[in-house]
């Protein structure tokens, strides 16, 4: 009789326990009407066919137009398809060090919205 692979059975569970704790840690970012004004900022910065769902997300934040420094959109593709599958808008602020980040799928749906480098997301959020 051959014994189970109690290792494996564990590495199991282990990987299954992960993937649901970070989905169930990942929820889509508030979005709102965007603010035209943020959206203005975000245009001068920038031309991506995601701007508006950007702004909508940053106005769901909270995120007021005159605290943005910069705007830029980091890409990321399918190697083998040629396909893009994500883009993260990088927003700058004026008042702190680091950005915010939002992610948004490949139709621009928000992901999610983290700060990096020190940025913090507007007490609201």
């Amino acid at each position: 009789m051959k014994s189970p692979n109690f290792a494996a059975f564990a590495a199991a569970g282990a990987l299954t326990m992960l993937v649901s704790a970070c989905a169930s840690t990942l929820s889509p970012p508030p979005v709102a009407q965007p603010d035209p004004a943020l959206l203005s900022v975000i245009n001068s910065n920038v031309t991506n066919d995601c701007n508006p769902q950007t702004a909508a997300v940053l106005t769901g934040v909270g995120l007021p137009a005159s605290n943005v420094r910069g705007v830029n959109y980091g890409i990321y593709r399918d190697e083998y398809r040629d396909k893009i599958v994500r883009w993260d808008a990088w927003v700058y602020l004026k008042d702190q060090p680091g950005s915010l980040v939002v992610t948004l799928d490949e139709d621009c749906r928000p992901i999610q919205i983290y700060a990096r480098e020190g940025a913090k997301l507007p007490a609201g959020r």
